[in-house]
């Protein structure tokens, strides 16, 4: 009965865990990421041809 009960707390945890992260990579989207920013020169060449 122990191991069932820190399977669904485990469980629980790894939940609120992906929540958050969701939540935080969510809210962080209206700024431009790193990856957004190193692309913007090559978004500049594909519009010129």
């Amino acid at each position: 009965m122990e191991v069932f009960a820190v399977t669904i707390f485990m469980s629980l945890a790894f939940a609120v865990l992906f929540a958050v992260l969701f939540f935080a990579e969510r809210s962080q989207r209206q700024r431009r990421s790193l990856e957004q920013m190193s692309l913007l020169p090559l978004e500049s060449d594909h519009s010129d041809r």
